[in-house]
């Protein structure tokens, strides 16, 4: 019995740089993944984050982070990791 060789065909086998094949192709479609994300995270019913440049993200990470510090569920200072505890605070003791 023979073996059959033939070339791929590009429409079937996609792009060598970017299309689908063995594992991760060499160049990742940047746009496609950010489509395919930000599909998903709808699908999960996450917020898309579609019109929102990188300084609003940034701005609204940081109130989220200030509201945490005001709580007292993240501290405002990080001791040397010698000095900390070695497990993280919990609830249990309220």
């Amino acid at each position: 019995m023979g073996h059959h060789h033939h070339k791929p065909n590009k429409a079937v086998a996609g792009d060598p740089d970017d299309g689908h094949g063995r594992g991760m192709p060499r160049r990742p479609d940047g746009r496609e993944a950010e489509r395919r994300t930000e599909e998903d995270r709808r699908e999960v019913g996450l917020p898309d984050g579609a019109g929102k440049d990188d300084a609003t993200r940034y701005a609204e990470e940081r109130a989220e982070v200030e509201r945490e510090a005001n709580q007292g569920t993240m501290p405002r200072s990080v001791a040397p990791r010698k000095k900390r505890n070695p497990f993280p605070p919990s609830g249990y003791g309220k």
